[in-house]
């Protein structure tokens, strides 16, 4: 409201009404400033970035609220379950950097080693083995399995007569007939291998343990070298992305608890339990303690008397008696604008200067949208 109050005109009304506002006491008071205006406080609007089904309204409308104080909860819906899955991958990725990051244990070293040693030591023995005795062997092992070979011969000849005759059970048959196959396919590769030796190579034999060696020793290098930086640094990678997802879900757990961010006064809040929020809309207005200021508007003649940061004492008319101290806090830069046919000094003394004006207020008996008159000592 745009409203200039004149000293003269106070003292007049005074008066004549018999107010006892004689200067407010400010009477034959010209050392000061006063303007009107009324009272506003600074709102605020919380809300909820994800929004969701309202689960309790916690404080209602005119409650005094403290910062940090529960406003209105929201359903976590399946947060929590995304939750406890986050935790878990991230119990998982922290214990696996910490697996490659310490190395191999000294445990595994030793184990490849003994599997190195093990391994040279069987192919020391087949390269060191006699040439002769390896034939040998081989013939043995040749004539070892004819003879089996015959001998399974023979007595599936005779299970073949019994079960002709039905004195034994099929299953024998089966049996006799599988021993006799088995002995059959191990004279041939026992042949095979007498007939390699004599043709003086052993290699394909000897391909394999030495693969073996290759293989434990490459084992033991890596053991010993530890593991690669790539993998080390994919290991923390994986777990900081695994933190990230947690604070993410936790971030997002918070926003289901909309809380007051300041101390304040609950001036609007119209939501039910189940009632929806949509995201980022406000659930409630607050009015912050200690906000209360009055818009008032200074004319351009007083404006080289006030400055920002000048006490002020302010009345309203609903407490007569009773004076409230307070400071300038901003005067506007961008003035009202006068019609462009305001010629006279008259006409310029129209064009104000918007003013914001702290009020103290401990007893928090004041409200936004009262009138008030507001008196700065001249500087």
């Amino acid at each position: 409201m745009k409203r200039i109050t004149v000293i003269t005109g106070i003292l007049a009304a005074a008066f004549v009404l018999g107010t006892g506002y004689s200067l407010w006491n400010y009477a034959g008071n010209r050392e000061s400033v006063v303007i009107s205006g009324y009272i506003e406080a600074d709102d605020i609007h919380v809300g909820s970035k994800i929004g969701g089904r309202v689960l309790k309204v916690v404080a209602r409308e005119g409650e005094t609220v403290r910062a940090g104080e529960t406003l209105l909860l929201l359903e976590p819906g399946e947060l929590d379950a995304s939750l406890a899955e986050a935790q878990a991958n991230l119990r998982q990725a922290g214990a696996q950097y910490s697996l490659l990051n310490a190395g191999y244990r000294s445990e595994e070293i030793e184990q490849a080693e003994a599997v190195l040693k093990q391994a040279q030591a069987e192919l020391a023995q087949l390269t060191s083995k006699p040439r002769h005795r390896q034939i040998d062997q081989a013939m043995t092992d040749w004539m070892e399995a004819k003879a089996q070979a015959e001998n399974s011969s023979k007595f599936l000849k005779r299970v073949e007569d019994l079960s002709k005759r039905d004195l034994i059970a099929r299953q024998e048959l089966d049996e006799a007939t599988v021993k006799k196959t088995e002995a059959e396919q191990k004279v041939k590769a026992t042949r095979q291998h007498y007939d390699l030796l004599l043709a003086g190579t052993v290699e394909d034999d000897l391909e394999r343990p030495r693969q073996r060696v290759v293989e434990a020793n490459a084992k033991l290098r890596q053991l010993r070298a530890g593991y690669r930086k790539e993998e080390i640094a994919q290991a923390k990678s994986a777990l900081e992305a695994a933190q990230a997802k947690v604070q993410r879900i936790r971030t997002q757990l918070d926003e289901t608890v909309i809380k007051s961010p300041v101390d304040a006064l609950v001036e609007a809040m119209v939501l039910q339990t189940g009632d929806l929020v949509d995201p980022g809309k406000p659930v409630a207005t607050l009015l912050r303690t200690g906000s209360l200021w009055v818009r008032a508007y200074l004319p351009e003649a007083q404006l080289r008397f006030v400055h920002p940061g000048d006490r002020a004492s302010i009345r309203v008319d609903s407490f007569p008696d009773r004076s409230f101290s307070g400071g300038v806090r901003r005067i506007h830069r961008q003035g009202g604008t006068a019609p462009r046919n305001a010629q006279t000094d008259e006409a310029r003394v129209l064009q104000m200067f918007e003013t914001e004006v702290m009020i103290d207020d401990p007893d928090q008996v004041l409200r936004p949208g009262m009138s008030a008159d507001v008196a700065i000592p001249k500087g």
